[in-house]
């Protein structure tokens, strides 16, 4: 019986939403969010109270971010079909170019002098 209690608890855990849901402090205002698997966007922090935010300036689902003070750059796997894009977003400006293919991106980045910035998965930075 004990042992049945215990596998139900587990199950019951590891079925729960929002288990596996995050904020991640990015520059400035910005912070990366992941309410599910395939909902992970950036967005200003709302100004209303804390642990709310604004809409999201960057759309799910986005799998690779990097940033510095200045300037957040992420990669964003679109849905249906899996295709990747890329995105800027100015900090301090607080302008948001994209989406961009690889090769327009790399030309931006160029550009703006942020070729320094390395795109991490998501998961790793968690």
């Amino acid at each position: 019986m004990k042992r049945w209690i215990v596998i139900l608890i587990c199950l019951f855990i590891s079925g729960c939403a929002g288990l596996g849901d995050y904020s991640i402090n990015l520059s400035g205002n910005y912070s990366l969010l992941r309410t599910s698997s395939h909902n992970i966007t950036i967005a200003p922090k709302s100004k209303n109270g804390e642990g709310m935010w604004d809409e999201n300036v960057i759309p799910a689902k986005v799998v690779e971010v990097g940033w510095n003070k200045d300037y957040i750059i992420a990669k964003q796997q679109a849905y249906p079909n899996e295709e990747y894009f890329y995105w800027i977003l100015n900090v301090k400006d607080e302008y948001v170019e994209g989406p961009f293919i690889l090769n327009d991106f790399q030309k931006k980045i160029k550009e703006y002098d942020i070729t320094n910035l390395e795109l991490k998965l998501v998961e790793d930075i968690q």
